[in-house]
């Protein structure tokens, strides 16, 4: 939970969800994305550290696809005393359901995996099911993990993209009459309608080629998140600092002209581009410096 006094820019850390409102410069890159979503199972977005991948999805990605019915489950591996699939069944318990997992599985039955507590998740309601969206930041987390550890989430994932239920499970739906099953075994018995979208470093994409076994196409949809050109970036200085509010440390204020191209100058690299990890430590550097002038009374 966001603190009520808030600064116009995050600094050394990502966006959230909630400071949506204060995330500009990447318009583009959020049409793009959400596009491929919705028409590929499996979404890789990949980018070097420091170019604002997880900003992207929190404060760019997720409060647009909401309003489309999607909702998100969002996942990072980077405790190894746990499982991947731990994880993710940490992230799914505001839909799980337990009265559907009992109804059709058992905990006790070792053939039993996610896929089945997945299954056993409700998004959305009857009348409003939203399709959702399994979101794995900074997945290069989860090849920190031991192998063995990392199959049960790699199998799982490689049903969900290909739209298909688990050997195992058509086994158990075979088992039973064609006559004899009920409308809640078929909606059992069905593939899952989800997305997934994997966060990666550039220099760890190749180790995403250790799960293309499962999932063949797993680098064939990437998206690659370049930094911010030089009108994103003017976007990402200006913008902020001009709303108003109440909840604010700082009153809105302008950067003279002058300021505003020396730090565009100052953050660029050789291709005329800029970092969004540079340019928020140094715009909230410049925020505090305007907050002791306004408590000053200058």
């Amino acid at each position: 939970m966001l603190n009520q006094i808030r600064n116009r820019y995050p600094g050394i850390r990502f966006f959230e969800k909630e400071e949506q409102k204060l995330f500009f410069g990447r318009k583009e890159e959020c049409l793009d994305l959400q596009s491929m979503i919705k028409i590929k199972s499996l979404v890789v977005l990949f980018a070097k550290s420091g170019i604002g991948k997880s900003s992207l999805i929190n404060a760019g990605l997720i409060p647009r696809m909401e309003k489309d019915n999607y909702c998100f489950v969002q996942v990072r591996f980077q405790d190894t005393n746990y499982t991947p699939a731990d994880f993710v069944k940490e992230a799914l318990k505001p839909f799980y359901q337990s009265s559907i997992f009992n109804q059709h599985a058992s905990e006790v039955n070792p053939n039993v995996g996610l896929w089945e507590y997945i299954r056993a998740c409700r998004f959305g309601d009857e009348e409003n099911p939203k399709t959702p969206v399994f979101i794995f930041d900074q997945f290069e987390e989860f090849f920190n993990h031991s192998t063995n550890r990392q199959k049960e989430l790699a199998s799982t994932l490689a049903n969900l993209v290909n739209n298909r239920i688990p050997d195992e499970v058509q086994s158990q739906m075979r088992a039973i009459p064609r006559r004899e099953r009920t409308k809640e075994q078929l909606n059992w018995f069905s593939p899952i309608p989800a997305k997934v979208l994997m966060s990666i470093r550039s220099d760890r994409l190749s180790l995403l080629d250790e799960l293309s076994t499962e999932i063949p196409t797993i680098l064939r949809d990437r998206y690659h998140l370049k930094p911010l050109k030089i009108d994103q970036a003017k976007d990402a200085i200006i913008e902020p600092a001009s709303l108003v509010g109440d909840s604010f440390l700082v009153d809105p204020f302008k950067y003279q002209e002058e300021v505003l191209q020396e730090i565009l100058s100052h953050l660029s690299n050789e291709n005329g581009e800029i970092e969004s990890f540079q340019l928020q430590i140094l715009c909230q550097q410049i925020e505090r410096e305007v907050w002791g002038r306004q408590q000053g009374g200058h």
